[in-house]
């Protein structure tokens, strides 16, 4: 059993907030994740993703999972502290030498998650972090919509018509999940292609749209310009391989397992034409820059999009040890989440007895 002190809030989002703690004993400063759930809820959200996250344990772009614990009124993650995601470093443009690393490191991630037969379902620079302990690091975190490949004919329902969210974040989801298709690996692929676009050109086309854009013409506006981008088109001016990532995420069958190899063997050619350093920190200046800057040691200020709509639902909850105002609304609203979001019972139970519990959290 582990108890934590809870700090300042280092972000916020759809699933709760996330604090700066301590464990109580030993001092060692943690990530925890709070959300609020009800006991009567079958699939909670951060329990979900413990299991998920024990599943991943020993992969160096994946956190350190410490301990998952929910209590009466809310379920807690404590995780790896990191740094900055890489949103946040993003000044106006990254240096391709930066980027590919970040890219190598991600492809590393996504080999591991896809071989354990696991799709992440919302890669987005806000889920790339910085390692506090290494700044040549980054780390892949927020497994919570994280779920496991099928096999056969991909699912699909119309979000617009049926009035649904897709699976994801909206600037950073596939084709087929603005389509409303099962993701598979290949979509987490294209996700991986927009943020590496993203961060070299310092934005991409669709990302711009009146502040009080409803959603619904937010998802058709966005689907619309991303059909009309090629990966080609967007990485001009940039090496091709870029480019290549996301025309070959877009062009793979909903079985078909990417060619990791032939990717990795890519961008480790790329990497060595740039010139790139694998164990130099991470440099987040633009290229027209001349002194390299490093990660700040963490975020407090939770990020949020400037003019895209509502990005990811996300809504900064702050909740309190109570039932009180606004957030009774939300107490069942985790009932409702997909059935896929779950581990077979006798998967779910191994896992779960290798989790520390956290039995105490006090702010």
């Amino acid at each position: 059993m582990v108890n934590y002190q809870l700090g300042s809030v280092l972000g916020s989002g759809g699933c709760g907030s996330v604090y700066r703690a301590v464990e109580v004993g030993s001092e060692t400063a943690v990530a925890v994740k709070k959300s609020r759930v009800s006991l009567r809820v079958q699939r909670p959200t951060l329990r979900h993703e413990s299991r998920v996250l024990q599943l991943l344990q020993g992969h160096p772009a994946i956190p350190v999972l410490y301990g998952y614990g929910q209590l009466p009124h809310f379920e807690y993650l404590s995780m790896e502290l990191l740094g900055a995601n890489v949103k946040e470093l993003l000044v106006s443009q990254v240096r391709a030498q930066t980027v590919v690393r970040v890219v190598q490191q991600m492809l590393s991630a996504l080999i591991h998650v896809h071989k354990l037969g696991i799709v992440h379902c919302d890669i987005k620079p806000e889920n790339i972090l910085v390692s506090l302990s290494d700044p040549s690091k980054v780390l892949l975190i927020d497994f919570g919509l994280s779920r496991f490949c099928r096999r056969g004919v991909p699912r699909q329902y119309n979000p617009a018509k049926e009035s649904r969210c897709i699976v994801g974040t909206l600037n950073w989801a596939s084709l087929n999940a603005h389509n409303g298709i099962e993701l598979a690996p290949r979509d987490d692929m294209e996700s991986l292609a927009y943020v590496t676009l993203f961060l070299l050109r310092g934005d991409l086309p669709w990302r711009s749209g009146p502040d009080s854009e409803p959603i619904k013409q937010s998802m058709v506006r966005i689907r619309a310009s991303k059909g009309e981008c090629t990966g080609a088109a967007l990485a001009v001016k940039f090496p091709p391989e870029f480019g290549e990532l996301l025309d070959y995420g877009r062009q793979l069958e909903f079985n078909q397992i990417p060619d990791y190899n032939d990717l990795e063997l890519g961008f480790t050619r790329l990497a060595e034409r740039l010139g790139c350093q694998s164990h130099d920190p991470l440099d987040w200046t633009s290229p027209d820059a001349t002194t390299p800057t490093s990660a700040p040691i963490f975020s407090e200020i939770p990020d949020t999009e400037d003019s895209s709509g509502d990005d990811d639902g996300c809504v900064d909850e702050n909740f309190s040890n109570s039932y009180f105002y606004i957030d009774l609304a939300d107490w069942d609203i985790q009932g409702n989440r997909d059935p896929d979001l779950t581990f077979p019972a006798e998967q779910a139970r191994m896992l779960d007895s290798c989790v520390p519990q956290i039995s105490r959290v006090d702010l």
